[in-house]
């Protein structure tokens, strides 16, 4: 079923999109729930007499899932514009919520020895696999599901999966209330795990009632599916790929540098209350996911290339200003404020603009590779270059030429776009 432009959001619509952006959400969650649990799960699995150690090998196991994302994405990928969107993106949260779920059934070391961190890091690769297939999944099957409105539909999806880094917090709050810090160290710590697994077996649920996207029942019809759609990607679209990473780039160094990045800058080097940077934080994302929407209403109306310079602008304007405000003390409130502004404007357009770049056939593999490359070699290496960065010119500020380099990328991009502004049937 298409939805029209001329109609509005209905119930049904939003339920879908509800549905289709629990495993992102789910994703998210489990990003932000890992780093606070990580001095917990230190403990249990990677005991030793150096606490930096510890937390370093609990951190290091967190990147391998990280990292395996690309690989995930393009096996989903292939899947997914070889045999079908739907038994896809059903596998990707069956295999992400039961690896979530099981990471809270593990032994500890005291228990197993050896076998609970190794445990571990396969639960991690197994989470990050199915995230590489995930996210780009959920960003195919919407853009060929909703025919208009795309830019209201894309930017509530990514509502939803930022949404989840503000739910993984309050979780975290409630457990730290409810709970005294002996239990937590001991079975609490499990929870959100359990949580986070059920949510996701609930989304596979429902997705299971999914229809096929009609443009990939047309496509199979007339079977013009790639036979191996990353070769063919890489044959025919490689511009394409390019511009696909350098939209996505920004997106992932803003929302890892000013919301993943900043609660330990600002707590440790620059003596921010940590109260006040993480609630100031939460809200910053949550306003974010409110100017995405601004921004995908807009995308509706107004030309995706102008919102993408704006967008990239933004960026490129407040780099700085960001940064030296923090230097100087300033509000820690007021200046997530502007985080918010950075982040939301990109990540409302950006998302769109990857969804129309390439035709069906290799749609889901082209927004795969895009998007998990970018997210893992510049979202994941984002504190280590900030650092660096820091370590190099002895200037607590200079992680903010970074931020500004990713917006001149976003700026590349939109002068490499060839796409028309919104592509016809024909096209697609």
């Amino acid at each position: 079923m298409v939805f029209s432009s001329h109609e509005g959001l209905s119930r049904e619509h939003k339920g879908l999109i509800l549905v289709t952006s629990l495993g992102g959400f789910l994703e998210f969650y489990d990003f932000i729930i890992y780093a606070l649990m990580a001095v917990y799960i230190a403990d249990q699995f990677f005991p030793s007499h150096d606490s930096f150690t510890s937390m370093l090998t609990t951190f290091a196991t967190f990147s391998v899932g990280y990292f395996v994302r690309p690989l995930g994405g393009l096996v989903f990928g292939h899947l997914g514009d070889r045999f079908g969107r739907k038994p896809t993106f059903v596998a990707t949260v069956l295999i992400m919520a039961l690896s979530t779920f099981l990471m809270g059934c593990l032994p500890t070391y005291s228990q197993v020895g050896l076998w609970a961190p190794l445990m571990l890091v396969g639960l991690r690769v197994l989470q990050g696999f199915s995230i590489g297939g995930e996210i780009p999944g959920a960003m195919t099957y919407l853009s060929e599901t909703v025919d208009r409105r795309r830019g209201l539909v894309m930017s509530l999806l990514f509502m939803v999966l930022a949404n989840g880094v503000v739910f993984g917090s309050l979780v975290h709050a409630f457990m730290l209330w409810w709970l005294p810090v002996d239990e937590m160290k001991a079975w609490g710590w499990r929870i959100p795990f359990w949580l986070g697994g059920t949510m996701g077996i609930c989304s596979y649920v429902v997705r299971k009632q999914f229809q096929e996207s009609d443009l990939f029942l047309q496509l199979a019809k007339r079977k013009a599916q790639s036979a191996v759609p990353l070769f063919h990607l890489l044959q025919s679209h490689r511009r394409q790929l390019l511009v696909g990473i350098f939209l996505i780039l920004p997106v992932a160094t803003s929302m890892t540098l000013l919301f993943l990045f900043t609660p330990g800058y600002l707590t440790k080097m620059l003596g921010y209350s940590a109260g006040d940077v993480a609630l100031a934080g939460s809200i910053g994302i949550f306003l974010s996911s409110v100017v995405f929407i601004a921004f995908g209403l807009l995308a509706d109306t107004v030309s995706l290339r102008s919102l993408l310079c704006v967008a990239s602008g933004i960026i490129v304007l407040f780099s700085v200003p960001v940064f030296y405000w923090y230097g100087a003390g300033v509000d820690v409130y007021s200046v997530m404020l502007v985080s918010a502004l950075i982040q939301g404007s990109i990540t409302g357009v950006a998302p769109l603009a990857l969804s129309e770049l390439f035709p069906v056939n290799v749609r889901y593999s082209g927004i795969a590779f895009c998007y998990n490359v970018s997210f893992a070699l510049f979202g994941g290496l984002t504190p280590v270059i900030a650092m660096t960065l820091i370590g190099w010119t002895n200037n607590l500020q200079s992680p903010a030429w970074y931020l500004m380099v990713s917006g001149l990328f976003g700026l590349l991009a939109t002068c490499m776009m060839s796409v028309p502004r919104r592509p016809s049937a024909a096209q697609l």
